[in-house]
């Protein structure tokens, strides 16, 4: 049965064959035999054999036209990367088993429901019953040491609870917390990479939710505990932990919708679609851009939608009328999520974007008031101060306004509210004379010359000034810059 499933999924069956011509014992295991038991789409397909696991996969990468790379020599791990089209890519890792047989290999797993074979003849192995445990959606480990043995499994069983709606085995709860202690012994890359695979999910915060119910929100986000409790003044309808879950909650359904992968069921999704849908295209483009690979924006979009109001609990106090102000948390925000980013390693155009992000996320709430569109010297100076970052803090602000009013928002005032916020990302698409950061018409050593003026600060002074000059209409061409250079130079020697 899996066998034919698998014939269905044409270019994993031709990595499959061709993998079986040149290692007849090659046993297909893991992520590729749970998929194929729930129906879905294989992307990676992991194969063990008694030896020789390295030749079979230079070999394989020959055969396919795929990339080899030797991923763990002493272990005898390779990879082949295939892409059969330039729209999809199989990664195929072949590795020699671990123990003396299969059984034993299978028996070292995770968990059950990644402990399943596919044998050369189409036959299942399965000693651990994970066929049954995935038919009853049941999260077991394969052992009472399972845990402890990799605690890094702890933050992969919680990405799997959500991932393929399980529910946590008896006694699961006491074995995470056997293990947690371990988890000091892993690499910050490699916990850094299964927190992102938890944020990648379709609703990110219910595993936050599951950190905290396991005891571990404390050791991976400590500023987001601290939210826990911190009361806010209307509009907003919750405190600052639940605000920051229901934000993330948003932003990520915002970009599933952007992206294509998740389709509008409610009023509120309709209406980001069609306030969106002229920019959707160049949105889905920008969020898909990564910064390193399989590490792209709208990952780190999210992290900040759980991050942007990280510096809250330092910055609370009450007005004299009651209210709670919060003033300057944007700047601690900033600063206490890129420590987390460089504690976890992350790259530093990784680090400067969610920086950027945090620190700006206010400025869209300036700039929408009263539902009225900035000025184009508004936009500018937006798109200036964040850079790469300025369509998605527009984004994120979307986010944060739904968070904020939760079930008691208007559909009508939100969708007005858009269209707001749709006009400020506009400038994101134009190009020419409509690019809101045009390239200044003279340049620094034109000025030198032009006007005798020494280097120095005053130069990029003047040059910013022509730029935002150039920006609102105000410059439109060589000449009309030159003019325009003089103008302010007399001025200012005039005061």
């Amino acid at each position: 049965m899996l066998l034919a499933q698998l014939r269905q999924q044409l270019d994993a069956y031709r990595a499959h064959q061709a993998l079986l011509k040149l290692a007849p014992d090659a046993v297909l295991v893991g992520g590729a035999v749970r998929d194929l038991l729930l129906g879905d789409v294989i992307h990676d397909l992991d194969y063990v054999l008694p030896g020789a696991a390295l030749i079979a996969a230079r070999r394989l990468g020959d055969a396919i036209g795929g990339a080899y790379y030797p991923m763990d020599g002493p272990r005898g791990i390779g990879r082949v990367v295939w892409r059969p089209t330039a729209e999809t890519r199989l990664v195929i890792d072949v590795s020699t088993w671990r123990g003396s047989s299969l059984d034993e290999d299978l028996r070292a797993r995770d968990f059950t429901i990644n402990a399943i074979a596919l044998l050369a003849d189409g036959q299942v192995c399965d000693p651990l019953d994970g066929v049954e445990d995935l038919m009853a959606r049941r999260l077991r480990p394969c052992s009472s040491v399972s845990l402890e043995t990799d605690p890094l499994r702890i933050l992969r069983a919680v990405r799997f609870l959500f991932q393929f709606r399980l529910q946590p085995h008896v006694g699961m709860e006491e074995l995470v917390a056997a293990a947690t202690p371990g988890l000091d012994a892993i690499s910050p890359e490699r916990q850094r990479d299964e927190l992102a695979k938890i944020l990648a999910l379709p609703d990110p915060q219910d595993a936050v939710r599951q950190l905290q119910a396991w005891n571990l929100l404390r050791r991976f986000f400590p500023a987001l505990v601290r939210l826990i409790g911190i009361e806010q003044s209307t509009p907003h309808v919750c405190d600052a932990y639940e605000h920051s879950l229901a934000t993330l909650r948003w932003q990520a359904r915002i970009d599933r919708l952007l992206r294509g992968v998740a389709a509008p069921t409610t009023e509120l999704d309709q209406i980001i679609i069609d306030a969106l849908a002229s920019i959707s295209p160049d949105l889905r483009a920008y969020l898909d851009q990564a910064f390193v690979p399989d590490r792209p924006r709208w990952l780190w979009l999210r992290f900040a939608a759980l991050a942007h109001d990280w510096g809250k609990a330092a910055t609370r106090s009450s007005a004299e009328d009651g209210r709670i102000r919060f003033l300057g948390h944007e700047a601690i925000s900033a600063e206490l999520s890129a420590g987390w980013l460089e504690q976890y390693r992350c790259a530093s155009s990784e680090i400067e974007y969610v920086r950027r992000l945090c620190q700006g996320h206010m400025r869209p709430i300036h700039l929408s008031q009263r539902d009225r569109t900035p000025s184009r010297r508004a936009l500018y100076r937006f798109y200036r101060d964040l850079g790469d970052a300025a369509p998605a803090a527009l984004l994120l602000h979307i986010a944060d306004h739904l968070a904020t009013y939760g079930p008691e928002i208007v559909p009508n005032d939100f969708r007005e509210h858009l269209l707001v916020v749709a006009a400020m990302l506009e400038p994101m698409t134009a190009a020419g004379e409509q690019n809101i950061l045009p390239t200044p018409l003279l340049n620094g050593n034109d000025l030198i010359k032009l006007f005798d003026l020494q280097p120095g600060p005053r130069i990029g002074e003047l040059l910013e000034a022509l730029r935002e000059a150039q920006a609102v209409g105000e410059v439109g061409s060589r000449g009309e810059a030159e003019r325009w250079v003089g103008e302010i130079i007399k001025r200012k020697a005039l005061t």
